[in-house]
């Protein structure tokens, strides 16, 4: 499976998201291409502040124009290279867009889209999008912070990324199943 990242149903938008004017063209053009050569292919959406106030409005696009891709991952920010050179201007509280978030969830999965979240720990997400979110972290790669320790869905968790456990939500808390519902 082919994974493309596509940041905003804006074509300005998503060619700022990437720094290269004609990308979102250029982007939707090669995901019909791999489609009409039978190619599996997943739309990489990743989450960060520049591009978040518009997931509902990717995820009406996606379903809308590209509903014969097979996979949609919304993606947490994974701090490296030049992402993690400009943090400030794009590091977004997965708290501050959980609205955002949840209803694009929706709209993808009333559409009949397979849709995943990855990289984002379970207790910044809402109950109603837990489900989708995936334990995506390569194991060499994950890490948990102390916080983290006396959470009973940890082994369900994504957790961090060991290189980089200063982009956290202020929302990190353990979660109990007998006080909150995991789903």
């Amino acid at each position: 499976m082919m994974s493309i990242p596509v940041y905003a149903d804006l074509a300005h938008v998503h060619d700022h998201a990437v720094q290269a004017d004609g990308a979102f063209d250029e982007t939707i053009h090669g995901i019909l291409a791999l489609k009409a050569s039978r190619v599996r292919v997943e739309i990489r959406v990743v989450l960060q502040a520049q591009t978040v106030r518009r997931l509902p409005e990717l995820a009406h696009f996606i379903a809308r124009n590209l509903l014969f891709v097979d996979h949609v991952a919304l993606m947490g920010l994974e701090p490296t290279g030049f992402a993690r050179a400009n943090m400030d201007s794009i590091w977004a509280d997965p708290l501050d867009y959980a609205d955002q978030l949840r209803e694009a969830v929706r709209i993808l999965s009333d559409a009949g889209l397979r849709t995943s979240i990855y990289n984002s720990q379970l207790c910044v997400l809402s109950p109603e999008v837990r489900p989708f979110a995936r334990r995506s972290i390569s194991d060499w790669k994950q890490t948990y912070l102390p916080e983290c320790e006396t959470c009973e869905v940890r082994s369900d968790c994504a957790g961090f990324f060991a290189t980089v456990t200063y982009a956290r939500s202020r929302g990190i808390t353990p979660i109990s199943r007998s006080l909150a519902p995991y789903a």
